[in-house]
């Protein structure tokens, strides 16, 4: 069975690329575009990792998103991503295990999650 991926982008073309690239790696994706759309659906799917855009729409951003799911899920494997330059900082400060720049293209994201959960093997 692929591995669970929530990814939590409001730029639909972002989330579209970054969802294309991990099913082509053999992951299980599902979207929102908000925190507040992520977090309950944290409670109801067994996700493995937790893809989440620093700067969201609404009153909470991915920092509070990845620090939220760590105090509920303790086990769930978290990113941090952005363009901004501090986005390492941010990560670390949530307690995110990973950060990742979207400027960086999407053959480092595709290895950092590969590296945080496997995909599916054919």
């Amino acid at each position: 069975m692929p591995s669970q991926i929530l990814l939590v982008e409001d730029d639909p073309e972002q989330a579209a690329l970054f969802s294309q690239v991990l099913l082509l790696s053999g992951h299980s994706v599902e979207t929102a575009a908000t925190a507040e759309e992520a977090l309950p659906r944290l409670s109801a799917s067994p996700y493995c990792l937790l893809l989440a855009d620093w700067d969201l729409p609404g009153d909470m951003q991915g920092d509070t998103l990845i620090a939220q799911a760590k105090a509920g899920f303790p086990a769930i494997k978290t990113i941090l991503f952005s363009n901004h330059i501090h986005v390492d900082d941010a990560a670390a400060a949530c307690g995110a295990d990973a950060s990742y720049r979207k400027y960086e293209g999407i053959v480092p994201l595709r290895k950092l999650v590969n590296s945080m959960v496997p995909p599916l093997t054919v």
